[in-house]
């Protein structure tokens, strides 16, 4: 059964784009579970569409490996584990090289990645874990966005959600604390024109999610690829 609709659709806002928008934010955040099945006729009739913007939506979340194909519908793509370090590599270096060219070339304001970590703060504070993985993107977002490389960043996001979804899944406010603390320590380095700082805060949040990976294989299985 597809989950009530939690947004909703501007009257400027295309079918298409509104069921791609719904769906892709529902894999992402979990609220359709990795390995969840869906029917055209079933989304359809939740969005209040017909079937031919749901069944584009379901080719193009086929190519993106949100979604794939099987009997009389789509299953929601789940975590590949073997790819996620390598996927964490990727952030990890990347974002190193991030923090190189704000070293060289250094920002007239860290006030972006200032309010972010307060609205991490303030989360972790009022208990809302479900908002800490959109909160770390956010903040990765202002990173980027400082050095001009925004572009990097999304062709990181293109290549797979599953970092996001496996983010998405802690629960422990101790594991969300320690995060935002290694964020406060990268932008007190980066105030600091500290480059050694800001990349030993770096490696030290990166370093956490070999470790995470396998505590969410144990709690959630059934999230993960077989075998």
């Amino acid at each position: 059964m597809f989950p009530s609709v939690r947004t909703v659709r501007p009257p400027e806002e295309s079918a298409r784009s509104y069921v791609y928008r719904v769906l892709s934010m529902y894999i992402r955040e979990l609220l359709l579970r990795p390995g969840e099945k869906l029917a055209e006729t079933d989304v359809a009739l939740a969005l209040r569409v017909s079937r031919t913007p749901v069944h584009d939506t379901f080719a193009r979340l086929f190519r993106e490996k949100m979604l794939r194909p099987v009997p009389r519908g789509a299953m929601v793509t789940p975590l590949d584990a073997d790819a996620i370090p390598q996927l964490i590599w990727m952030y990890r270096t990347t974002t190193a090289a991030v923090l190189g060219e704000l070293y060289n070339n250094r920002p007239a304001s860290l006030e972006g990645l200032e309010r972010c970590m307060g609205e991490q703060f303030d989360a972790l504070q009022s208990g809302s874990m479900m908002k800490m993985a959109g909160l770390e993107r956010q903040f990765l977002t202002e990173l980027y966005g400082l050095a001009d490389r925004l572009p990097v960043l999304w062709a990181l996001e293109s290549t797979g959600g599953d970092l996001y979804r496996l983010l998405r899944m802690i629960e422990d406010p101790r594991m969300w604390q320690y995060i935002v603390d290694r964020h406060a320590d990268l932008v007190q380095a980066l105030a600091l024109h500290d480059h050694d700082a800001a990349v030993a805060a770096l490696e030290a949040e990166y370093n956490l999610f070999d470790p995470l990976l396998e505590e969410c294989r144990c709690r959630f299985p059934e999230y993960f690829e077989a075998g």
